[in-house]
């Protein structure tokens, strides 16, 4: 994986996500999810922050947020910000 350049929060109103879903693998999708729901448990419970890694129109991205929600289509960041599930990448837990 590419070196993903690192914004802020604040500038995800700026960003144009990739419409397509980054991942096709099942395994991948799976792990996606499992990561998501583990960043979301530690967001409410530990307020611990995650970074995730996204595909935009630019190129990746990487934030450092909490997540505090996954509908079946956006991961909901603390102070309302998303992102669409399809674009996420990866979820590091660190």
């Amino acid at each position: 994986m590419s070196a993903a350049m690192k914004i802020e929060q604040t500038e995800l109103l700026k960003v144009v996500f990739k419409k397509e879903d980054t991942m096709y693998i099942q395994e991948e999708i799976k792990s996606r999810d499992q990561k998501l729901y583990m960043a979301m448990l530690m967001g409410n419970n530990h307020y611990d922050n995650v970074r995730i890694v996204f595909n935009t129109e630019d190129g990746e991205r990487e934030i450092v947020s909490r997540i505090w929600a996954r509908t079946d289509k956006y991961v909901v960041l603390k102070g309302g910000m998303f992102i669409p599930i399809g674009a996420v990448i990866d979820i590091f837990l660190d």
